[in-house]
């Protein structure tokens, strides 16, 4: 099988196992998910999140682990959320005040991007990005739905990338996530 194969073999049985989580579970692990994450004992990580001063999220489609009470908590906490818009092939993030509907459009793709009259923020003002993915590896590679976008906007940052804080349930952590110069 080649990595191709492999990747859609994966995200095919990811994306199974998501759609069959229920709403009471995914509500209950949006609930959880900020005192999960702002107490987890890593010294790193408690450090990059108390300087941060802008993080990115993502609002969650399709049993993507629901982050939007966590973005409320940064939010509550004093910082800047932005979330990704997708422009043709690229993807940039957008400052939002809230969650609200009038923050927030449905993208052809089904997924709530920050309104078009948004602008885009600097990358390299981005202090952590907070990942979607189908996949882990325990090394934290990463494999997405396939189009790119987070590869691509990690990548052209360069050295200074933000720092990433890939998130996932426990049966997205694959041993075998196939990777490639892209990824």
């Amino acid at each position: 099988m080649d990595i191709n194969e492999e990747k859609s073999r994966i995200r095919k049985e990811v994306k199974k196992r998501r759609a069959e989580l229920s709403s009471a579970v995914l509500a209950e692990i949006e609930n959880l998910l900020p005192d999960f994450i702002l107490g987890i004992e890593d010294e790193e990580l408690t450090s990059v999140l108390e300087k941060a001063k802008r993080i990115a999220l993502y609002r969650s489609v399709r049993g993507e682990v629901p982050v939007d009470k966590l973005a409320e908590a940064l939010m509550a906490s004093g910082k800047k959320c932005c979330f990704p818009r997708v422009c043709d092939d690229r993807m940039v993030f957008c400052d939002c005040e809230n969650l609200s509907d009038s923050e927030f459009e449905v993208s052809s793709l089904g997924i709530k991007e920050p309104v078009g009259t948004k602008s885009p923020v600097d990358p390299h003002t981005i202090d952590v990005v907070v990942l979607p993915a189908v996949a882990y590896n325990e090394e934290g590679t990463r494999l997405g739905m396939g189009g790119g976008y987070y590869d691509r906007y990690i990548g052209a940052c360069g050295k200074d990338r933000p720092y990433l804080l890939g998130i996932c349930y426990e049966f997205q952590i694959c041993s075998d996530v196939p990777s490639s110069d892209q990824d």
